[in-house]
């Protein structure tokens, strides 16, 4: 027969007491957190499944605060084009004044100075920023990418051409601006016009932000249509007014496509904002039947597991009082 020792007793007794100890301590932070898995010991099985879960819904969060900047954008945008609009539909009242032949040289150059002040207003609207970001300057966006040279009147470019993204599902970015510009030679004209030719010197200025540096003059567009109309008031030129109405026209139109491209885009972003929100929730379900804790349960197997600590603690008491003076007489 196997000879048992007062330190095997003693060792048992301690193994006992903490096993019993440290279920106590699992028990009371399961409760606290209301989850039964804190750490991955607690369920090994089951642990590598609430990682990925974890992580998606990481990754889903991430994806949710790049569509809410995304939509500022397009929302701070989609505020621009409006007034932009409004600016050359008033524009064009006052051509349709202008066109009056019964006005004199004085009357039609108090209408172009008052769309100079127009023209001053959209170049304001194109320098738009938000969070210290301007929205039409492209990629290039931390200083005010039109600047209105007083001694010619002509609008030039400082920023860029490249599209500001969003990554908003995996692997897939999301144009969330308007384009201010376009590349000279572009088939299409951003919301203010096209860059002149970059390689001609009398399409650039020196910089004042940025000694060293040029800027590029921006032609076509609004800006232009704005431009001709107040040189052809201001020569009381009655065939280009005419034109200038027609121009109008199309630049009108040309705003409300810019509009309506931005709008789309904000639909799109919303539609998978409301999914991402959709898959987070069922992920956040499928969390809490992996790792939320039954109360009643848990505090009843605490209980069971206190009464059994103080029961070792005991039994332990007692087995390690004994000793051969007990047999003594």
């Amino acid at each position: 027969m196997r000879r048992v020792s007062n330190m095997m007793i003693t060792n048992n007794s301690i193994r006992y007491i903490q096993n019993n100890l440290q279920r106590s301590v699992r028990l009371q932070e399961q409760i606290a957190a209301e989850k039964t898995i804190l750490r991955p010991s607690d369920n090994p099985g089951q642990i590598s499944h609430v990682m990925a879960v974890n992580s998606t819904i990481s990754r889903n969060e991430q994806y949710l605060r790049n569509i809410d900047d995304g939509l500022a954008y397009l929302n701070q945008a989609d505020s621009a084009l409006g007034t932009i609009g409004e600016t050359l539909s008033d524009a064009k009242t006052l051509a349709s004044q202008g066109n009056n032949s019964h006005l004199g040289n004085e009357d039609r150059r108090t209408i172009a100075e008052q769309i100079d002040k127009q023209i001053d207003a959209l170049v304001d609207l194109g320098n738009s920023s938000l969070g210290g970001k301007y929205l039409f300057a492209g990629k290039k966006n931390s200083q005010p990418p039109f600047y209105r040279d007083p001694a010619t009147g002509e609008v030039y470019y400082r920023g860029d051409t490249q599209r500001v993204s969003r990554e908003i599902v995996f692997g897939s970015s999301y144009e969330v601006d308007a384009a201010g510009v376009t590349d000279f030679g572009s088939a299409n004209a951003g919301v203010f016009g096209t860059l002149a030719d970059p390689t001609d010197p009398a399409n650039q200025i020196d910089d004042p932000l940025n000694p060293g540096q040029k800027m590029t003059k921006v032609t076509g567009g609004p800006l232009e249509v704005l431009k001709n109309l107040k040189e052809r008031l201001q020569n009381d030129d009655m065939t280009g007014i005419n034109e200038s109405l027609g121009e109008l026209d199309e630049a009108i139109d040309a705003e409300l496509v810019q509009r309506v491209a931005v709008g789309a885009r904000t639909k799109h972003l919303q539609a998978v904002q409301s999914q991402l929100d959709d898959q987070n929730a069922k992920l956040q379900e499928v969390l809490s039947n992996i790792q939320d804790a039954d109360f009643t349960k848990l505090t009843i197997e605490a209980a069971q597991n206190d009464l059994v600590y103080q029961a070792s603690l005991l039994v332990s008491t007692k087995l390690l009082q004994t000793s051969l003076l007990n047999y003594l007489d």
